[in-house]
């Protein structure tokens, strides 16, 4: 059952990636909320054009319309960086989209949970040099893998484990950071706002 659910998940997270297609579902939901436009007469120098985007569209509302709850990234000189791009987990109120979180980094994959639960969210993010993961005295840049779970009391996403981390090139084993990195970036990630 997992197998099966884990590539039907696979499945639609490939037909979601990709280069905006004018008038997608993905372009369209982008372009109402601002991310970027489809329109050819472009008066706006600040927004890119849909199709220059590579969009991520990731339902989290299991059993419900996909543009119920749902993660978009638009990977566009707008939205990105040299750490990363912007990704917000938006929910449909009325015929409206109310921002709900906002991750900073590369989004990595959902993982789905039984039932009609929120999936899970893991994203890659670039540490600048603010612990020592290679045990040597000095503080390493690092890229982290952090898994998101949707708390439904706080009606927010927060830090449930940290999957990997990579500093100075190499894998370090996050066993022995992992409960206070948690700790740590559930009081305050520098790529969560």
């Amino acid at each position: 059952m997992w197998h099966f659910l884990g590539t039907v998940l696979a499945f639609f997270l490939l037909c979601s990636t990709g280069r905006a297609q004018p008038g997608s579902f993905e372009a369209r939901l982008a372009e109402q909320l601002g991310l970027c436009t489809n329109s050819r007469a472009v008066g706006n120098s600040y927004v890119s054009p849909c199709s220059q985007c590579s969009l991520q569209f990731v339902s989290l509302s299991p059993g419900q319309a996909p543009d119920q709850f749902f993660l978009m990234e638009a990977r566009s000189a707008d939205n990105c960086g040299s750490g990363g791009c912007t990704g917000t987990v938006y929910r449909k109120q009325g015929q409206s989209y109310v921002a709900v979180i906002n991750f900073f980094g590369y989004f990595d994959r959902a993982i789905a949970r039984s039932g009609n639960a929120t999936p899970d969210i893991v994203y890659i993010h670039n540490e600048s040099m603010q612990h020592d993961f290679t045990g040597d005295g000095t503080k390493d840049r690092a890229v982290i893998k952090v898994k998101y779970r949707w708390n439904a009391q706080r009606q927010n996403f927060e830090v449930a484990d940290i999957l990997a981390i990579e500093a100075s090139g190499r894998k370090v084993d996050p066993g022995p950071f992992r409960q206070r990195l948690v700790q740590e970036y559930r009081q305050g990630s520098p790529w969560v706002y």
